[in-house]
């Protein structure tokens, strides 16, 4: 066991970090990069800023230091039975190298390209449809309690209705700025009234804030087009 990081990385070809954030990684980087063989392979999995991932690749590309950024989608029980998702930029001839080495370490590994900012763009919006969908859940939760629905009965629900199938239809149309509704905006916000109204006293998390985006859409003439429209600028 080496006692420090600089001790770790004097004789490793490969060398993985999963650290809290940019700082970290930035501080890391100028511990261990005066002792890194010339032939080792640095793969972060550290999820941070795109903008901090990209100057950190072209520091460490221009001090030839081979670094890819690699962050996952991985619980930490995912991690010991190597499944899940891997994200990947950085340039090819790196990659290619530890390619056959991160695929024994999950489930999937996607290359993204050697731009340097991709992998740590696609992380952070991954991330953010768990919390958009945790914070949703809370609100299901705060109408269950309200309407004297068990919530473990009303997590029944999506055990029927798979609402994670909606996501790649509504995406599609949403990313070509493809408003014909299929759920026509001023319906959507007439259920999310219906929603709030049950949720009582108890609190929402979201609920009101896409409630008032969606009034802002209406105002600008959208309520006849799709629920999609909140996205138009």
């Amino acid at each position: 066991f080496e006692a420090t990081p600089e001790e770790a990385v004097a004789e490793a070809d490969r060398i993985h970090l999963a650290l809290p954030d940019d700082a970290v990684v930035d501080a890391m980087l100028d511990r261990i990069g005066p002792r890194l063989l010339s032939n080792a392979v640095v793969i972060d999995h550290s999820t941070t800023a795109p903008a901090g991932t990209k100057a950190r690749l072209v520091r460490a590309s221009a001090a030839n230091i081979a670094w890819l950024h690699a962050p996952v989608f991985m619980s930490p029980q995912m991690c010991r039975d190597a499944v899940g998702l891997m994200l990947v930029s950085g340039r090819q001839a790196v990659f290619d190298e530890v390619r056959a080495h991160l695929e024994k370490m999950t489930g999937e590994v996607w290359y993204l390209g050697a731009r340097e900012d991709l992998a740590a763009s696609f992380k952070i919006m991954g991330n953010s449809m768990i919390f958009a969908i945790t914070a949703g859940l809370s609100d299901v939760l705060a109408m269950a309690r309200s309407l004297d629905i068990p919530p473990l009965d009303a997590g029944g629900l999506f055990s029927k209705f798979k609402v994670g199938s909606v996501v790649p239809a509504r995406m599609h149309k949403m990313a070509r700025s493809d408003y014909s509704a299929t759920f026509e905006l001023t319906m959507a916000r007439k259920d999310i009234g219906l929603m709030i109204e049950a949720a009582g006293s108890e609190p929402l998390t979201v609920l009101p804030a896409i409630a008032e985006r969606m009034d802002q859409a209406i105002a600008r003439g959208h309520g006849q087009e799709d629920l999609g429209a909140i996205a138009a600028r």
